[in-house]
Parts: structure tokens; C-alpha cells; sequence
């Protein structure tokens, strides 16, 4: 399944192969083939199998699951607040809205739903808030560091104090931990493997790791019961989920629809086939402490190298005839903190030589830039295992030739982000940002988040730009409250990322679901796909 994510780290390199790496013209309804009439009934009971990947680990407070917001996340623990469909929604969790005090400092009550329990029938208390902020704390994920402290006195009352001001705080408590069970001990080793409380409509049955992982109806869950008595997810790559699905062994994917062989199952009897618009998207990164990639100039130059609008027909045209490139390091799916600054960015080799000359370059008797004795040699890494990616790279790779660059790329294996990268080894990266929900930017520009040894290489500004610009606006962008002080200073933000191009974007993701329309019923056209999970239901017998 596609992940949500809450912060909106960069998405390691093979995770790119499960969301879709293409442009989004705006919101609206991209269906080819619709859903039956909600007013249908839904049925109770039955199992329907999906076909997707699995977590690193399932210690969403570790940083091997920080970055996960899928299916067990979603679905097994409670949490405040959710993101769906571009908005975020108080969730059973709650008594009511959040009640926001500006301050200083800011302060966010949660009341909670009295009839909340854990699936042993404990309360869910500000005690749960306040150790999961603690966790949080501790490996500084999920935003947790942010904030000053948690008062729960009042075990109905979770009241929560910022260090300053914050204006993506609903981003927090992704999710709520129970203190009854996992204090004093080793939460990692509790939790990675699997675990079986559960505070949500749903709790792991069974977890085989590389097969399959089962979850089934919490039966002490206090809010609406779900229709399926279980989903089981299968783990298979995406030539093996198709594979089952055309044979039936599974009743649907969520899958990454920038690769044409999606087609193959696109005209099969009783299929739905949805394109669902998401707010990740994908981008190029510069390692901006790698010469020449420390002058602005020169990244501005293979900017204007870059044929976006080529790229993106090439690679999704087959399936998206609506296809674009992305001009803003953002998703244009939510409106109102889109902008285009890096339509600027057209191909334009008069530009490139203007850039280029002007910063001391001339090409050489290959056609190469060069300054002095050192040749504009850039390389770009890529996942070796994502077909989209390898195809994208000989694109750009042949782009940046023409260009006058000395242009290579590196097919990488896993270690390209779980090392490499994070430790500057790279000059270009192609990576994404899988399901923000909050447009700061910060957590990926601003320079106390560059990775170091200090932090354990674990800063999400990869692209290790070090600007006082940036850093200005995009921490004002963290604190403030005010909507529509804080939608110019985005515009503001995102206008400096076009000036000095740490990285520069080049699409937003697309979901697409693809299921059989006589089994699976209910919503799937939202974002995430499976935020509707407690309302499908199966239309015939299943499972």
C-alpha cells in the first residue's frame, strides 16, 4: 500500500517504485472506470486480499518505521487526527476538536473520547499522549522534539506545549502508544515484529515477514465496526502482485501507474481501475557540498538542461495524457499551498550557456563544459531496481549531454539511501517525498537538518544546503498559525528553492487502484487509497 506520510521525509529510493511518479493537473475526479452506487448495502464479513509491500519494522517511533503511515499504522493505533483527501479530520479518538491556544506558548488540548480502550479494554488516557511524546522525543521522529511537554493530569485532557509556535502541529501523535503496556520495557523489540494491542478498528493477526501480514476486526473497538472480518496483504513485487490479480489470487493493488505494463490488467472483465491524486511527489536533489554543486549557477544551468515536460510524457503519456511536471517542491494536489516558481525552468540551452559562461565555464573541443582542468561531470544515482527510474536516468542522461554536460548515472542497490546518500556520497539524486501533509519545508532545508555524524546521519536535508533564506522563511513557515500569513510566506519559501535549486521537482504522485469490481465494494478513490479501509466490504463471498 501507499504510504501517508506525516512529516514528509524524502522516500528511500526503492519506495519509489510502489507510488506513482507522475504529474497531477489538480484535484478531481480521475476515475476511468467508477465504483458501483454507494447506496449499494454492504455486506458484513469476508476477507479480501491486496497486494503490497510490508514496513521496514513496525516501531513507528524507530527509525526504521518513522516514515511509514501504511495500512498497520493507520488502522491498528489511534491517533488525533488524520489526513484524507487534503484535509485533516478529528478522528473517534476525540470528543471534538482540538482546542488551539496561540500563546505563547501554544497549547493543544485533546479531549478524549471517554469510550476509547485499547484492545485489552483499558482507557486510552493523556497518559498514552504523554508516552508516546517521550518516545518521540527520544529518537527525535515524527516532529515529537517540537514540543515542550505534555500535561496529563486530567486523564481525559491531553494538553500539549510547543517549544514555539507551530503551525503543522496536527501533524503530531502519528500515533498514540500505550504506556500500560510498553513502559519499562524494550519498545523496539516489542513492536518491530509485529504486535497484537491494538487501539484502532483493526489489530495483526499474523505477521510472515517477506509473505504476508493478516489484520482483523479489534472487536473492543469503540467506533464505527469495520464490514470485512480481515485483509490480508500479500507481499509480492509489482510484476508478481499483477501476476495474482489476473489469476485471482488476489482482488486488488495499489500500484505505481508511471510503468506501462499497469495496462496489461487495465482491460480485464470486472476490473475498476482508479487514478487517485496524492500529495507526494518526486524531485531531483543536488549535494549542494559537492563541487560545482555549491554554486547556485550550476545548478540553475541543469535545471534549464532538464526537459521536465519530456520526461513526464515519456514515462506516464501511455497512461496520463493529462501528464505535467510539478513547479513547485510541493504537490499540486492541495491548492492552496501550490505555487509555480520553477516554471521558469524550461529547456533552454541559450540560458545554460549564459549561466555557465558567466561562472567561469567554456566548452571544450568534446562539447563538454569545463573551468580550467575540471570537466561539468555529473552523475546521477537512481534505484537499479525501479524500471521507472532506470528509464528516467537515460532520459536525463542524454538531456545533460546535449547540454554540455559530462553526464553519467549510478544504478544503486539499497545501500544509495540507507548510506550513500545520507552521507553526502552522491552529486544528483532522484527521490521523492511520499504523502506530506503539512507544505513546510524545513525538515528538508533548513540547515540544522543537514545529516551528520552528530545526529547519526539522520537529517532529512539531504540536499545539505546551508542558506540563511531559506532558513528564515521556511522556520517561519513552522510557526505560524495565521493561514494566510502562513500560505505567502510558503509562496515566499518556495520562490527562494527556485532561486538557489537544492533540488528542483519534477512530478507529483498519482495512486492507482486496481480491483475486482464483483468482490471489493466501498471507497477507494481517496488519499491515502486505504483511508477508507473500515468501509469496503465484500460484494460477493470472499475470503
Amino acid at each position: 500500500m501507499s504510504s501517508h506520510r506525516s512529516v514528509g521525509r524524502f522516500l528511500p529510493a526503492a519506495g519509489l517504485a510502489l507510488t506513482l511518479l507522475v504529474a497531477c493537473s489538480g484535484p478531481g475526479d480521475d476515475r476511468v472506470i467508477s465504483p458501483e452506487p454507494a447506496a449499494e448495502q454492504p455486506r458484513q464479513g469476508g476477507t479480501i486480499v491486496i497486494g503490497a509491500g510490508e514496513p521496514a519494522c513496525a516501531d513507528w517511533y524507530a527509525p526504521c518505521g518513522a516514515g511509514n503511515n501504511g495500512i498497520l499504522v493507520q488502522h491498528t493505533l489511534p491517533a488525533p487526527m488524520r489526513f484524507v483527501d487534503g484535509q485533516h479530520r478529528p478522528t473517534a479518538l476525540l470528543a471534538g476538536e482540538p482546542e488551539v491556544e496561540p500563546g505563547p506558548p501554544q497549547r493543544v488540548t485533546y479531549r478524549i473520547n471517554p469510550q476509547a480502550v485499547w484492545s485489552d479494554g483499558t482507557p486510552i488516557t493523556a497518559a498514552d499522549f504523554r508516552y508516546s511524546w517521550e518516545q518521540g522525543r527520544a529518537t527525535d521522529v515524527r516532529g515529537m522534539g517540537d514540543i515542550a511537554g505534555v500535561d496529563d493530569a486530567d486523564p481525559t485532557r491531553a494538553v500539549v506545549t510547543w517549544r514555539e509556535p507551530s503551525g503543522n502541529w496536527r501533524d503530531r501523535f502519528q500515533p498514540i502508544l500505550p504506556r500500560h503496556l510498553l513502559e519499562g520495557k524494550d519498545r523496539t523489540a516489542e513492536m518491530k515484529d509485529g504486535y497484537r494491542f491494538s487501539g484502532g478498528p483493526w489489530m495483526l493477526d499474523h505477521w510472515t515477514r517477506g509473505q504476508e501480514f493478516k489484520i482483523v476486526r479489534n472487536p473492543r473497538y469503540w467506533g464505527k465496526p469495520a464490514h470485512l472480518d480481515s485483509v490480508v496483504s500479500r507481499v509480492v513485487d509489482i510484476p508478481g502482485r499483477r501476476q495474482a490479480y489476473k489469476t485471482g489470487q488476489i482482488d486488488m493493488i495499489i500500484d505505481a501507474g508511471a510503468d506501462p505494463s499497469i495496462q496489461e490488467v487495465r482491460s480485464m472483465p470486472d476490473t475498476a481501475f482508479e487514478l487517485i491524486p496524492s500529495s507526494g511527489s518526486s524531485f531531483f536533489v543536488f549535494n549542494t557540498q559537492r563541487p560545482p554543486f555549491d554554486r547556485s549557477p550550476f545548478r540553475q544551468a541543469l535545471a534549464y538542461a532538464t526537459d521536465r515536460d519530456v520526461i513526464v510524457r515519456q514515462l506516464a503519456g501511455q497512461i496520463f495524457p493529462d501528464a505535467r511536471p510539478t513547479h513547485a517542491l510541493a504537490t499540486a494536489v492541495i491548492p492552496e499551498w501550490y505555487s509555480e516558481p520553477f516554471a521558469r525552468y524550461r529547456r533552454d540551452l541559450t540560458k545554460v550557456a549564459e549561466l555557465m559562461r558567466a561562472d567561469g565555464w567554456a566548452k571544450g573541443p568534446d562539447g563538454v563544459w569545463a573551468r580550467g582542468d575540471v570537466r561539468a561531470r555529473v552523475e546521477l544515482s537512481v534505484a537499479a531496481a525501479v524500471q521507472f527510474q532506470v528509464l528516467l536516468a537515460q532520459i536525463v542522461e542524454s538531456q545533460w549531454k546535449e547540454a554540455g554536460f559530462d553526464a553519467t548515472t549510478r544504478a544503486a542497490g539499497p545501500a544509495l539511501v540507507g548510506d550513500l546518500v545520507p552521507k553526502g556520497n552522491y552529486q544528483v539524486y532522484f527521490t521523492g517525498v511520499g504523502y506530506p501533509t503539512d507544505p513546510g519545508q524545513c525538515v528538508r532545508f533548513c540547515s540544522n537538518r543537514i545529516p551528520t555524524e552528530a545526529n547519526g546521519f539522520s537529517g532529512g536535508n539531504i540536499s545539505r544546503i546551508a542558506s540563511p533564506v531559506l532558513d528564515d522563511i521556511w522556520r517561519q513557515v513552522d510557526r505560524e498559525l495565521d493561514r494566510e500569513k502562513r500560505r505567502n510566506l510558503v509562496r515566499r519559501g518556495q520562490e527562494a528553492l527556485a532561486d538557489e535549486v537544492p533540488a528542483f521537482p519534477l512530478s507529483t504522485f498519482r495512486d492507482v487502484a486496481v480491483y475486482n469490481t464483483t468482490k471489493l465494494g466501498g471507497p477507494v478513490a481517496l488519499t491515502p487509497p486505504h483511508a477508507g479501509l473500515s468501509d469496503w466490504f465484500c460484494k460477493t463471498t470472499c475470503g
